[in-house]
């Protein structure tokens, strides 16, 4: 099964490590993720993973222990990397709310916030700007945007996330985060 000579698991090696596999991880990220989509992507990474790291699988003892928390691992981390995303976009979203109330000093700081946001998203590469734009202008879910720009929907993900880093640190950097976190305090 292991090409020894060449020090690593040769590909015949791997594609019957994969076949063996595929199934039980899919199911193992779909169970913890409970997201066909995630299952899908995760198994996809998590294969990937184990073929770039390849040359250390023949020192493993347990292949099987170390293929399944690959597996745990990669989807936790997935879960949290979402939860944080889930709560960066509704900051976002509370940000673009007009303020219920006709304070002057509320519309001011609530059209700097617009403003901030907007330098944001225009500091953005065109690729992830248009990405950004497709998913929270225009409301498209990753496989429309792949579709529509003919990328994959891991590159739009990708672009999405990297999009959301940037602008969470840019408002981080200006106080906006601060300014909001004030607000709900405050009101």
């Amino acid at each position: 099964m292991l090409n020894t000579n060449a020090g690593y698991m040769d590909e015949e090696a791997f594609q019957s490590l994969f076949e063996t596999y595929k199934n039980r991880v899919y199911g193992y990220v779909l169970a913890i993720s409970h997201s066909d989509y995630a299952a899908e992507e995760l198994t996809q990474e998590i294969f990937i993973k184990l073929w770039l790291c390849r040359d250390i699988l023949i020192h493993v003892d347990n292949l099987e222990g170390y293929i399944f928390a690959v597996a745990r691992n990669k989807t936790l981390n997935h879960l949290r990397k979402a939860t944080n995303d889930a709560q960066m976009l509704q900051e976002l979203q509370s940000f673009m709310k007009p303020l219920p109330n006709n304070n002057t000093d509320d519309k001011i700081l609530s059209a700097e916030n617009e403003k901030l946001l907007r330098e944001a998203v225009t500091m953005l590469s065109p690729q992830r700007r248009l990405v950004y734009d497709l998913s929270r202008g225009q409301g498209l879910n990753h496989e429309q945007i792949a579709n529509h720009l003919k990328l994959s929907r891991n590159t739009v993900k990708n672009h999405l996330v990297e999009a959301l880093r940037f602008i969470r640190e840019y408002l981080g950097q200006r106080g906006a985060v601060t300014i909001l976190l004030i607000l709900f305090i405050v009101c």
